[in-house]
């Protein structure tokens, strides 16, 4: 009998609601940065996670938690990769109190099933990041992912209520509750968010939910470069409008939206495309009145800043338009950076600048109320060049009092630059933490933060 098939015999009896995937062409599909493991776990109940995950910190294996593979390619290289565990087959809606706007889910439900659910019950989880038809929720909050509604919403942190976790030695353990109002303490669910599974597995979530608003529109409106249209934002931020999302799209970005998008805009927008403009995305959801006074204020306020408004964006041209900008978060390299608002429009010109020096394309969506830009760098392969770049991006936003983290990056370019940047102060902090939550080193080392 082989090595393998004393694992898989083991995996077997101590999780018999687990299925397992030996081929090579399954391996493949869980590999990271060309890192394949030796098996794939996907357990049908909770219990078998906690099992899986006991027997693999007996045997000193290294676990990677996986959800729906759409956040793979987040961190550096693992240091050892021997087991999958992952989540899809746990994806039940477990509770849903409409009157209490609160839900509990398993971590592997698809974030589109939950929100196709909930929009038949009027209501939302107020969370928008890319991939939402394969992301699942365990997966979108172990790696902090958002989208253009973090402006008005806010992201995971701010709407997970309480979480179930799978820890290194099989240990299940709760942080928080099912209601918005818990009890006094330190808030753990922050601290397994964005940890990407280095201190345990997500298996169940509760999160607070929002009433699905009556309308939603978006204005869309050109500037003849970046300044102007942070200028607007600004003074949008600063009124008595409540945005949804702003989104500042600068012309290669425009250019790199969807066909099928673009073909659904009204042509009072489609002309926005014609010229060399950065176009403002400024979002609005409410009451019929609501959104049609703040979309009539937000023109004025745009007219008075050099904009040119075109036709605002509803129904399936608002969620095209949109789906399409989230998209623009992912790509074979892509940088998020997170700045002050003021200091938006310097970092993109200075971008622009140093990669026609370097002979890159960058092209660049930011939530604009957020100070959060997501700049995808081309081409791939220009391995040197990227790296140079990046280096003087991130030392321009380190300078700026910002930070910059590659999402997206061959592995290639791994080897020459670590994804995210020099290892802070609170690094010893977050190894103690490490130690106490996974003290066999179970969950994968090398993705995260300082080799963590």
């Amino acid at each position: 009998m082989t090595k393998l098939s004393l694992l898989t015999d083991q995996l077997h009896a101590a999780a018999p609601q687990t299925e397992l995937l030996t081929s090579s062409g399954d391996l493949k599909r869980f590999a990271v940065d060309g890192v394949k493991p030796q098996v794939v776990a996907l357990p049908g109940v909770v219990d078998d996670v906690a099992a899986l995950l006991k027997i693999a910190s007996e045997r000193h294996l290294a676990v990677l938690p996986v959800g729906g593979c759409t956040e793979l390619e987040l961190g550096q290289p693992p240091e050892r990769y021997d087991l999958a565990i992952c989540t899809v087959r746990l994806n039940a809606l477990l509770e849903h109190e409409a009157a209490d706007l609160t839900c509990s889910v398993q971590a592997g439900m698809p974030l589109a099933a939950l929100q196709q659910y909930l929009t038949a019950k009027g209501q939302f989880l107020a969370l928008d990041p890319p991939n939402a038809e394969r992301a699942t929720i365990g997966g979108i909050l172990a790696a902090n992912a958002s989208g253009p509604q973090r402006l008005r919403y806010g992201a995971a942190r701010d709407l997970v209520i309480g979480l179930r976790v799978a820890l290194g030695d099989g240990t299940i353990a709760r942080s928080g509750g099912k209601v918005v109002k818990n009890v006094a303490g330190y808030d753990l669910n922050k601290l397994y968010i964005g940890s990407l599974g280095t201190l345990g597995i997500i298996v169940e979530a509760n999160f607070k939910l929002i009433p699905r608003p009556e309308r939603q529109e978006t204005l869309l409106v050109s500037f003849e470069n970046a300044p102007a249209a942070m200028e607007t934002v600004i003074a949008l931020l600063s009124s008595v409008v409540t945005p949804t999302a702003i989104e500042l799209l600068d012309p290669a970005a425009q250019r790199h939206l969807s066909e099928q998008a673009i073909k659904m805009l009204p042509a009072g927008a489609l002309a926005l495309w014609e010229g060399p403009a950065h176009l403002l995305a400024i979002s609005f959801s409410g009451g019929a009145q609501a959104v049609a006074r703040q979309l009539a204020d937000t023109r004025t306020t745009a007219t008075r800043h050099a904009g040119s408004p075109g036709d605002h964006l509803e129904d399936a041209a608002h969620d095209a338009f949109w789906a399409a900008v989230r998209a623009q978060q992912i790509g074979p390299v892509v940088c998020k950076v997170s700045l002050l608002i003021n200091e938006l429009a310097p970092f993109l010109a200075h971008a622009q600048t140093i990669c026609q020096e370097q002979q890159l394309e960058a092209s660049a969506i930011a939530h604009a109320g957020s100070g959060v830009i997501y700049l995808q760098l081309r081409p791939p392969d220009a391995t040197d060049r990227l790296a140079v770049v990046i280096s003087q991006l991130r030392a321009q936003a380190l300078k700026s009092k910002g930070s910059l983290v590659i999402t997206h990056a061959p592995t290639a370019l791994k080897a020459q630059i670590n994804v995210w940047g020099e290892a802070r102060p609170d690094l010893r902090l977050m190894e103690t933490l490490k130690q106490k939550f996974d003290p066999h080193h179970t969950l994968v080392k090398g993705r995260f933060v300082g080799g963590l």
